[in-house]
């Protein structure tokens, strides 16, 4: 019997390729096609050898594993060298592919740290299969295919919730609810990195690796084909342990809400030791776009939050410029309702909360969500239960228990209780921004 080796392939770059243009449907096909280029290159291989394909262990999130006999690894190194040189070609060297292997003898944790060593020193010589070429000063020109150009046009009514149509983001701005507006979520396990690290053994860490997979692709596209998401969210990318998504910003929000109460079930059950159980989490942000904003743009700027998120401590969701941790989400949710009753119901004017928003002294999710006060001017207020009166006397002359009880609650949840200082909660800004979306106010529609 043939010895067998492990080869492990990382493709780096991607953020940089995906948001490396401007135009919304050349940002769609290359989104796609690294998706499937993650996932079609090692089964390609496979299949071109008449290898079973149960020798992919894995494969997605920009890196594949594979278990190969022996003489099929100087094969493998051919292919694969053959795709970087297509692929650094193709994308003007902005993706870069890079792999290794090694022989499967000793312990797992010891042939993961040959893999991991492998692919570092190939990330740290980038250039070294060139050779003398790497220094050429006239390079030859050649003809630059782009092989995900209209690929996510082409896509079937099958494949919609797997892609975000050309037509998008601006479709998808009209189906929200209040404001027409659209926004990018993202959503990154924390930690997984360092439950795979624990695995002691190849079958450990290739079932906690599809567990993670299977969570994030399969729960991902059940979530989008929920009907109230339907036709409203579409899946930018899908990887081993995070995902984002673009969609009309209230459907983002029940995405995120609903992503978290089921990761919150399934964490429970994660190997990995009690150290790790206690922590599993998810971070995530949502970013509105301005008006005008492409989606690499939004990309952008979704991706510099949510590393915001994550170098915080994680398990928190950014929202609207502020970052809550999970249950003060329902929070901001309760407080949104409470502003909602007192203007739809009680017919408080806006200056009430226009005037709560520059207490908080930021503007809010984009430009024209903030007052035309809060944007002529940035302040803080230590103590804004001081401004009590003043508020109160914006909210109008009102007689009635019921409105006094809904105003002492609002402002409760608002500030917080039991504070020797009080001062204004994330979540009020958050709860703020959420019923201007929602109900289109400053005329918002």
């Amino acid at each position: 019997m043939s010895l067998q080796v492990f080869l492990y392939a990382q493709f780096r770059g991607i953020e940089r390729f995906v948001s490396g243009t401007s135009d919304n449907s050349s940002f769609a096909d290359r989104s796609l096609w690294i998706s499937q280029l993650t996932e079609s290159t090692p089964r390609r291989f496979l299949e071109e050898r008449k290898l079973s394909p149960l020798l992919v262990g894995y494969a997605g999130g920009g890196s594949f594993l594979m278990l190969l006999p022996e003489p099929t690894a100087l094969e493998a190194d051919a292919y694969l060298a053959q795709l970087r040189d297509e692929i650094a070609l193709s994308t003007g060297d902005m993706l870069e592919l890079h792999w290794t292997w090694t022989e499967n003898l000793g312990s797992w944790p010891n042939v993961w740290k040959r893999l991991q060593d492998g692919i570092r020193a190939k990330r740290q010589t980038p250039l070294a299969h060139t050779g003398a070429a790497a220094f050429a000063i006239d390079k030859p020109e050649q003809a630059v295919a782009q092989p995900w150009a209209g690929l996510a046009s082409a896509s079937g009514p099958d494949d919609a919730a797997v892609s975000i149509p050309p037509s998008a983001p601006q479709e998808l701005a009209r189906r929200a609810h209040g404001r027409k507006a659209w926004g990018m979520l993202r959503c990154d396990i924390d930690r997984a990195g360092a439950r795979l690290q624990l695995a002691d053994s190849a079958e450990n860490f290739l079932y906690l690796a599809i567990l993670y997979k299977g969570l994030v692709a399969g729960e991902l596209q059940r979530i989008v084909a929920m009907p109230v998401h339907t036709g409203r969210v579409s899946i930018l990318y899908s990887g081993g342990d995070d995902f984002a998504v673009a969609g009309a910003w209230d459907a983002l929000l029940s995405v995120a809400s609903e992503f978290h109460r089921v990761f919150a079930l399934f964490a429970g059950d994660l190997p990995g030791g009690r150290e790790l159980a206690d922590g599993a989490s998810v971070s995530a942000a949502l970013t509105v776009a301005n008006p005008g904003e492409t989606l690499a743009s939004l990309w952008q700027r979704n991706r510099a939050t949510i590393e915001t998120v994550k170098s915080s401590g994680g398990d928190a969701f950014a929202l609207f410029g502020r970052i809550l941790d999970w249950p003060a989400l329902k929070d901001a949710e309760g407080l949104k309702q409470r502003i909602r009753k007192l203007r739809d119901v009680y017919h408080c004017p806006p200056e009430v909360f226009e005037e709560l928003e520059d207490f908080y002294g930021v503007r809010g999710a984009g430009d024209l969500l903030a007052s035309p006060r809060a944007r002529r001017r940035e302040r803080s207020v230590d103590r804004p239960w001081r401004f009590h009166r003043r508020l109160r006397r914006l909210a109008g002359d009102r007689t009635g228990s019921e409105f006094e009880k809904q105003w002492r609650a609002f402002l409760g949840d608002l500030i917080g209780r039991g504070q020797v200082q009080k001062q204004l909660r994330p979540a009020g800004k958050v709860a703020l921004d959420w019923a201007q979306l929602e109900s289109g106010w400053r005329g918002q529609e």
